[in-house]
Parts: structure tokens; C-alpha cells; sequence
């Protein structure tokens, strides 16, 4: 039978030896389990492990316990009896315990190679690259996949760039990013910068004046609207409610749209911060756009309940239309999320300075649902 995936998975060295102990969750309990050598997998040949072996884990997971007991956490029949939202407190604990534990006289001691495997995908790029975090810095497609190459971490890790520097949120970036307080910016094809200069924008759910949420109506006239839940159904059902042609957003009809569907490349010079930078041929992606007499209305759409997004999101495909129309009509930027109870909340933004990407204002915030 296939187990349920460990929740922690440590491997301290034994007498030059590694070990193998999983911590596996079962719902609201963490179990200590399987313990043994290396060369048997959880399988039927788990049973068989030598008298030497089983007796010093034994005394290891022993410890475990001792250690659970310690910290306030009761244990039953060698099960640690707790809620998975100590999960990260436990995961310290045993951290410490491995760092310096003793078993039958012996210290279990971490190697360089189990350090490697803890680390996460970019502090090892960054340890290839020779780069501290200081300073702005240049990481291109070819060191994050060359990084991959020496990677003795997860197998599972896909040093894949696209997916590596894609960070939408403040929240979500890698934690040696947090360390260093560090942005990354997409500025040619293949080409990435490291950037102390903050580009994310917070969300703010709690303007003063805000709390009223608008009834919507979707259009009755259409059979496939009310299929799916992505965000562009979400924007679909908000066009045709007419929403974006009441007086909050354009107060005219929509003419053209949606427009600028699909992948695009943009080009231009911006400024970040107190130094210009060129952006070339780095690609964006818009939600929808469309286009009316005297506006162009540029949308970005997201699901779940974020506090910041990133302003290139918004910035690049503002910019190519920028550059387009000049100021022949007015670009009303939106971003609009759909949270977990169905209420859109939707930001409407300008760029005081159209050149400069990190002068996004927000104009106004707004909550609507649809109801039936």
C-alpha cells in the first residue's frame, strides 16, 4: 500500500551511515514512523531491518518523544498529539535536536550535503552565481538552468526560469529574497533584475468610506456565461453585466474588445526608482482590455485573497499602449480579485508619471457580488 506523503523528512548521519525518520500527518495528528537504512524504501522490505539498526532508532525516536513532551505537546502510544499549526514549531525543534544529538555516545551531525538539500532553488543560484544580495545584479535563464545542474537538493525542483521568476506577490517571494529585500524584474527575454527598488503594489481592503458591496446581475441572454470560474469568466460576467460602462469606471460604452488577448513583447525605457533602466523585449500577458470612445480600459484579474500584486502586471501592457495612443484617450488600469466568498473587489489605478513604473496610484476600490 503507498503511504501518505511525510509531512517532515530528516536524515541525520549515524556512524557514517544515513538514516531515514519520517514524521507523517494524519489529520490532526503528526505520527512518528518509519524508521530505517537508507537502502529500504517504505515497502514490505521496511520489515526487515537489523536488531543494530532498529534498537539505536528506536532510541532516537525515543528522544523525539522526550523532546515533544518538552516543549508542551502530549504524546499517546508514540503518536505526538497535536494541531498542524505547530507543524513549524515542531520543525524547529527537531532541527535543533539534529543539529546536535546524541545517540549511544555519537553525535548525529548535519553534512554539507544535507545542508545543500535544505536549501531552497534560489539561495543555491545565488551560491553559483557569487551573488550576497547586495547590490543589483543581472541573473540570466542560462545560470538559473546551469544552477540546476548542481542542484542536490529535491529532485522534484524544476529550475525552470519562467516559473522561478515568476513572483506576483510581496508575500510570496523566496525568503532569501525577503532577506535581502529583493524584487526581480523581467527586463529582456531570458534576462532578469535583482532590484532592491520595491515594485509591488499593497492592496488595500480597508479604505474608509469602502464597505458598501454592489449587487450585480449577470445577463440573463446567454447560456455559456455562467460556465466556469476562471478570471476570464469573471470578467466576461462583469462586461456584459455592464458594469465597466457605469459611471464608476467608463460611463460610455464599450466599443472594441476584449483586445490584446494572448502573449505580447514590450520595449521601452522606465524609471526605478532614482536610475533608468531599458526594458527589451520582455513579455506580459494581459487578462482583457477594452477600448471605448474616450478610454481604454486595461484589466488584470486574480483569485484568492492577495495583499499586493506586482505593478509589472499592470506597468508593461500600459506602457505599450502608452507608447501607442499617447494622449489620444485616457488608460484606466483595474485590477480585480475574486476572493474565497465571491465578493469582487475591484482597484482602478493611474501612473502619475507614465514613464515611471513605480508611480501607481490608486483612484478608487470598490466591492460587488453577483447575486441570483
Amino acid at each position: 500500500m503507498t503511504p501518505p506523503a511525510p509531512l517532515f523528512t530528516y536524515r541525520p548521519y549515524y556512524r557514517g551511515t544515513q538514516v531515514l525518520l519520517h514524521l507523517y500527518l494524519h489529520t490532526d495528528l503528526i505520527i512518528g514512523g518509519v524508521i530505517g537504512e537508507p537502502r529500504f524504501p517504505y515497502s514490505k522490505k521496511m520489515n526487515i531491518i537489523t536488531p543494530f539498526w532498529y534498537y539505536y532508532m528506536n532510541r532516537l525516536l525515543t528522544r523525539i518523544i522526550d523532546k515533544m513532551y518538552n516543549i508542551g505537546l502530549g504524546v499517546q502510544n508514540n503518536i505526538f498529539v497535536t494541531k498542524t499549526n505547530l507543524k513549524f514549531r515542531i520543525e524547529d525543534e527537531l532541527e535543533n535536536m539534529f543539529n546536535s544529538l546524541s545517540i549511544g555516545g555519537d553525535i548525529v551531525t548535519k553534512t554539507k550535503e544535507e545542508e545543500e538539500e535544505e536549501q531552497d532553488e534560489w539561495t543555491h543560484i545565488f551560491k553559483c552565481c557569487g551573488y550576497n544580495g547586495h547590490d543589483e545584479f543581472i541573473v540570466t535563464s542560462k545560470m538559473i538552468k546551469d544552477a540546476g545542474k548542481t542542484w542536490k537538493g529535491r529532485k522534484q525542483s524544476q529550475f525552470e526560469p519562467r516559473l522561478l521568476c515568476k513572483q506576483d506577490t510581496y508575500e510570496k517571494r523566496p525568503d532569501i529574497f525577503k532577506k535581502h529585500n529583493l524584487c526581480i524584474l523581467s527586463v529582456k527575454n531570458g534576462e532578469y533584475l535583482l532590484t532592491k527598488t520595491n515594485i509591488y503594489h499593497i492592496l488595500d481592503y480597508n479604505r474608509e468610506g469602502h464597505d458598501k458591496i454592489h449587487n450585480l446581475k449577470r445577463n440573463p441572454n446567454s447560456l455559456v456565461l455562467q460556465i466556469g470560474s476562471s478570471e476570464t469568466s469573471l470578467i466576461d460576467n462583469l462586461r456584459y453585466s455592464k458594469m465597466f460602462e457605469t459611471s464608476d469606471y467608463l460611463d460610455e460604452p464599450i466599443q472594441f474588445g476584449p483586445l490584446l488577448n494572448g502573449r505580447h513583447r514590450c520595449t521601452f525605457t522606465t524609471k526605478l526608482g532614482d536610475k533608468e533602466i531599458k526594458i527589451e523585449g520582455s513579455q506580459y500577458e494581459t487578462d482583457s482590455c477594452y477600448e471605448s470612445e474616450n478610454y481604454i480600459l486595461l484589466i488584470e484579474g486574480k483569485g484568492g485573497n492577495n495583499d499586493s500584486f506586482n505593478i509589472r502586471q499592470l506597468y508593461y501592457p500600459y506602457r505599450s499602449i502608452y507608447d501607442t495612443v499617447l494622449n489620444k484617450k485616457k488608460i484606466m488600469p483595474l485590477y480585480i480579485n475574486n476572493d474565497k466568498n465571491n465578493i469582487i473587489h475591484i482597484w482602478s489605478f493611474t501612473f502619475v508619471n507614465p514613464l515611471e513604473l513605480t508611480s501607481i496610484k490608486c483612484l478608487s476600490y470598490k466591492k460587488y457580488k453577483f447575486v441570483d
